[in-house]
């Protein structure tokens, strides 16, 4: 069983917004069993709070703040906004003992800036994914846009205010808005970052964020939990110096792990009514670092406006051979939706955007990619992929360039992995130029197939097109260009795209408000195996073990293992228990699946939203005509097809 989610939009000052989801993530599952856990920040919140045994901690007595947690924003303003001017010229860096003395200083006598515009544009160098980099950062009270830029890849970032919308175009040129822990990460990490989240108007005027006291440290820290104001789910624990009240660090959990920003030299700019961290680290749970220098400043943004490019949805590098002659493909496509699977006739125009399907005996959907020209074998067809993988082998021998380094999120753990570029990638029409790909091994995922996987085609071949993908076990796959079905009756479900993974919205029997609550699930249909997996904090906090199975039945089993990194390092296993789910209701229109194969996790594996539950896998969804139409966020399942087997 197979499952892979990577995320190839590593953007750069975006690597602070959303660095945690761009950290490339990749789980992969093999012909055992599939799961993937989101963990609550309240659980991350709670956890967080108990002492660690291990932790010098409890040696050590420390006295909590008993004050209100208003003292410390008070505090905080005043540190990241300095009262007085430094008498070193125009930026000073400012020291601890100066650095403290600002800070006790009175909030009335705090800049400007905290009941005013916060205005400004930082930029500098770094490190990122292995490669040197260029980063500016541009900001305008809440808004911002975030630039990185390597030899190989660039990425940009930012919130538009009056439209309430957070961006990215990647490095093909491609623009979609951030939805669900990738926008909620975004506008926390970056209001954190440039001072933001303190000032007034974003806790007062607008009420943006929620900030309460959470706990003193023996490392001379005051820990505060910050969050959207409106329901956000991700929470951001800023480590203030209790000397200063400037943030020694901040640590998020978002995409199924918790990843650290440090922040250090800190400098006072505009003639030192600002501050901020001159050098800023971002340490994965892996280790994998990321370091990011500012080496200048003014204090007016270059920016005109904050809002995302016109041009969505489509990529330069992306595009689809379109007959000029195919005037009637509405119609002919249209007619396709008779019966209650929609796999009627093939219209002689839809042939004309077939694509090669390659056969085998498990749940999976094969496609054959050609690769500079070339047939390198059979790749998996997966929405859980968040980005394109090649097995080294053929990437060695393409002779593809090899850059950067990412860490890859497996079962349960994190794998080291390459990039590798080739020079086009082509499925049927749809031709992908300069496409990127993490060398991983993606063999041992599909059983039953005469030739060995050669890897796996996600999100890139999804996000500008519509992919149409039949019922029964001679698949056909269709990718059409953008905008070619017009079929508003047809059962559409809503997607939103996490980490570049589509997420719908579903009801499940079970216990109590299961039946009536939708939950968001993962769509996978590289996840074989099983119908439908529950990640570990779902089957804890919704007591899914006793709801979808009697106290004294046999507990069964499946053990799912990850894939290997460039270095061969396994991806981990999670050990499942069987269960069955009496059915499950998509958000629009009551599509309903009865008696569900359902995995139950119970590690920390298969992390990757917080919002989610856990993921509808390859049984359900290869077993029925799917149209995934991402760049409107909505994808269609048709009844199952019924078969006439005696």
């Amino acid at each position: 069983m197979t499952t892979t989610t990577l995320s190839l939009a590593s953007s750069s000052s975006s690597f602070v917004n959303n660095g945690r989801r761009r950290r490339q993530r990749l789980r992969k599952r093999t012909p055992t069993n599939t799961n993937r856990i989101s963990a609550t920040p309240r659980a991350f919140l709670q956890n967080f709070l108990k002492s660690s045994k291990n932790k010098k901690e409890e040696s050590v007595k420390i006295e909590a703040f008993e004050g209100d947690v208003r003292e410390i924003l008070e505090r905080a303003r005043a540190a990241v906004f300095p009262a007085t001017k430094t008498s070193v010229g125009s930026d000073a860096k400012v020291g601890k003992d100066e650095a403290s003395k600002t800070s006790k200083s009175s909030s009335s006598s705090s800049s400007s800036s905290t009941d005013g515009s916060h205005e400004g544009e930082l930029w500098g160098d770094g490190e990122h994914l292995g490669m040197d980099v260029r980063w500016k950062l541009a900001y305008s009270d809440e808004n911002f846009i975030d630039e990185c830029v390597n030899p190989h890849l660039a990425y940009v970032s930012g919130f538009d205010a009056g439209k309430n919308e957070v961006w990215e175009t990647d490095f093909s040129g491609y623009t979609q808005t951030l939805d669900l822990d990738d926008r909620e990460a975004a506008l926390l990490a970056t209001w954190i970052r440039t001072g933001f989240w303190v000032t007034r108007n974003c806790l007062e005027t607008k009420g943006l964020v929620e900030v309460t006291y959470v706990k003193d440290t023996n490392e001379n820290e005051r820990v505060v939990a910050v969050k959207l104001k409106d329901d956000g789910l991700i929470i951001a624990n800023v480590f203030l110096c209790k000397e200063t009240y400037l943030p020694k660090k901040v640590e998020i959990k978002c995409c199924g792990s918790v990843e650290t920003w440090k922040y250090s030299r800190w400098r006072a700019y505009g003639n030192g009514s600002f501050m901020f961290a001159e050098t800023c680290e971002i340490i994965g749970s892996s280790g994998s670092t990321q370091r990011f220098e500012a080496r200048g400043y003014r204090a007016k943004s270059s920016s005109k406006t904050f809002s995302s490019p016109e041009k969505r949805f489509d990529s330069e590098l992306i595009s689809i051979d379109i007959n000029d002659d195919d005037d009637s493909k509405n119609n002919d496509d249209n007619s396709r939706v008779n019966g209650s699977g929609g796999d009627s006739a093939m219209s002689s125009s839809s042939n004309n955007y077939e694509v090669e399907v390659v056969k085998c005996s498990s749940d999976h959907v094969l496609v054959r990619p050609y690769i500079n020209g070339r047939d390198v074998g059979p790749f998996i067809l997966d929405t859980g992929a968040s980005g394109l993988v090649l097995d080294q082998r053929v990437a060695d021998d393409l002779n593809l360039d090899t850059f950067g380094e990412v860490h890859v999120s497996g079962v349960s753990t994190k794998v080291k992995c390459a990039f590798r570029r080739a020079k086009v990638l082509t499925i049927g029409k749809l031709k992908i130029e300069k496409p990127v790909f993490m060398q991983m091994d993606a063999s041992g995922i599909v059983s039953g197939c005469n030739e060995r996987v050669a890897g796996i085609i996600g999100f890139d071949a999804f996000k500008s097109s519509i992919v149409d993908v039949s019922s029964g076990k001679d698949k056909t796959v269709h990718i059409y260009p953008r905008g070619y079905f017009d079929a508003d009756e047809w059962p559409w479900q809503n997607v939103s795209i996490v980490s570049n993974v589509p997420h719908l919205k579903a009801r499940f029997s079970g216990k109590g408000n299961h039946q009536t609550k939708l939950r968001v699930f993962m769509v996978d249909s590289g996840a074989g195996g099983a119908d439908v997996i529950f990640h570990g904090r779902a089957v804890e906090s919704l007591d899914l073990e006793n709801a979808l199975l009697s106290k004294n039945e046999v507990r069964r089993t499946s053990t799912v293992r990850g894939v290997s990194g460039s270095g061969g390092g396994g991806g981990g296993a999670e050990k499942c228990v069987k269960a069955t789910l009496d059915w499950i209701e998509f958000e629009n229109k009551g599509m309903r699946v009865e008696e569900l194969k359902t995995l139950l996790a119970n590690g920390s594996g298969f992390d990757l939203s917080e919002f989610g539950v856990g993921m509808v896998c390859a049984n359900v969804l290869n077993s029925r005509r799917v149209v995934y139409d991402m760049p409107n966020r909505r994808m269609c399942l048709f009844e199952e097809e019924k078969t006439n087997e005696q």
